[in-house]
């Protein structure tokens, strides 16, 4: 053994909280056992601490502001969120671009410059990327990909592609992925635009329309329930996976429960930080405008029960790293602000502060934090698990250990968090990344470019054979 993890409480995903030591070899768990010994290992000591599997992040956006931004991005939001105990993030790459010129581009800045382990969504906007999946399947591992219906009618003007972004690419999404494996994912931006569209000119005129509060009445509950009752059925008469990302509603969680066709081996939930802890009240404002909006406390507490319901099962971040200046670049007009913000950072201590308070045990907050995530996204068990041959990706944490969130907690890729001010208990003293200790001490302490693209495989099922056209 290189590594042993001694003397701390181990929550492991789907087993639960055992005192027990962990072996580490070549960057993998070799063991786990009581008192492990072997002569010339490093030493961790976890006495008095509890070891999680490392946090995954499996929904982020790394710069789309040109190669010197998301370098940035791999350098300094990589660093921060491995004091936040992150060890793996999958981002979203987006474009009317092929995927097959961009994906080794942006694996080289990766790893180039990122401590942590990362991978990709490739959003589906062009024919030419239908006709593409199997390459980047074959390729890339790449496994998972997105549908943004919340962008439809703003295809020619953001992503340079003709293609509508409506439930006819969705369908064809669906073929595509069928052809080639049936254990491809699809992560869904749930939106009915036309609606969202109705309920924006009913405030056109509303003197009071700036300020935060207005922009969840321009896209209210029913935009993202509609959406998610719909994309839900489909999904199930096409027997195809998908993800509904950043689930932000209470009214969405009420809709799953009733729906005959729920089924959790096909149709699976996220949601994140922010619509669980914060609302239309929160402080910064304009600064917290993002999409879906923040909401409601009823909101919250839906959210939360769907969680220990097991409806919703992971937790993601969309992290956008902004600052206030780049938020407000276009305008202070709601209309004008950048949407989005930081957070990755925090997404782990918050979710096991927040989650301990709410009831949650700690077996269940690895698993919404890594485990379920991994499992979701073809990376388990290699990510997100606590057993023989997973990477040794674990964080130390001090559960007693209080601290307060500010700009300068962690040092973020921004000047301001949503968060600031909220105090959490239980805190990553280290975060362990295949074997290396990248964070201790509230500080990252290797180098920019150990971190590594990962590569999934279609879990269960071998690819489709090639359909040949004449």
């Amino acid at each position: 053994m290189d590594m042993i993890v001694r003397g701390g409480e181990v929550v492991i995903p789907y087993v639960g909280v055992k005192k027990v030591d962990i072996g580490i070899k070549d960057g993998k768990i070799c063991a786990i056992g009581e008192q492990l010994d072997a002569p010339g290992a490093k030493i961790i000591d976890a006495k008095g601490l509890t070891v999680f599997p490392g946090a995954i992040d499996g929904h982020s956006h790394y710069s789309y502001g040109g190669d010197e931004a998301l370098a940035r991005d791999y350098r300094i939001t990589s660093r921060s969120s491995a004091i936040g105990g992150v060890t793996t993030v999958i981002n979203f790459m987006r474009s009317g671009r092929s995927y097959l010129e961009q994906l080794p581009h942006e694996i080289a800045i990766g790893e180039r410059e990122s401590v942590i382990d990362f991978c990709f969504h490739l959003g589906v906007m062009t024919d030419q990327h239908l006709a593409e999946m199997r390459d980047y399947v074959e390729q890339f591992s790449s496994t998972s990909f997105k549908l943004y219906l919340g962008y439809k009618g703003l295809e020619k003007t953001r992503y340079g592609t003709d293609r509508t972004l409506d439930d006819q690419l969705l369908l064809d999404i669906f073929d595509a992925m069928k052809a080639v494996s049936p254990d491809l994912i699809l992560c869904i931006h749930c939106e009915n635009v036309e609606m969202g569209r109705n309920f924006y000119q009913k405030y056109v005129d509303d003197p009071n329309r700036n300020q935060l509060v207005y922009f969840d009445k321009f896209n209210p509950d029913i935009v993202e329930t509609e959406s998610v009752i719909r994309v839900s059925y489909l999904a199930k008469q096409y027997n195809a996976k998908i993800s509904i990302v950043h689930c932000s509603a209470g009214t969405s969680i009420e809709a799953l429960r009733a729906m005959p066709w729920f089924d959790r081996e096909l149709i699976h939930v996220e949601t994140c930080p922010h619509y669980l802890l914060e609302t239309v009240d929160n402080a910064k404002g304009l600064g917290a405008v993002v999409k879906p909006p923040l909401r409601y406390k009823h909101d919250n507490d839906a959210l939360w029960q769907a969680i220990k319901d097991d409806i919703v099962t992971f937790i993601g971040t969309d992290h956008v790293s902004l600052t206030w200046a780049e938020k407000f670049k276009k305008g202070h007009a709601i209309d004008d602000v950048t949407l989005g913000f930081g957070g990755a950072e925090f997404m782990f201590p918050q979710m096991l502060s927040e989650g301990i308070k709410r009831g949650l045990s700690l077996q269940k907050i690895a698993e919404i934090t890594s485990a379920n995530t991994a499992k979701t996204y073809g990376l388990y068990p290699a990510k997100g698990g606590i057993e023989v041959g997973s990477d040794a990706d674990l964080i130390l944490v001090d559960l007693e250990k209080v601290q307060t969130i500010t700009p300068d907690t962690i040092p973020i890729n921004s000047d301001y968090t949503i968060y600031e001010g909220r105090e959490v208990k239980g805190w990553p003293v280290m975060t362990i990344r295949r074997g290396e200790v990248i964070a201790a001490g509230g500080k990252a302490v290797e180098p920019e470019g150990t971190g590594k693209y990962v590569r999934r495989a279609a879990q269960g099922a071998q690819l489709a054979p090639a359909v040949l056209s004449n």
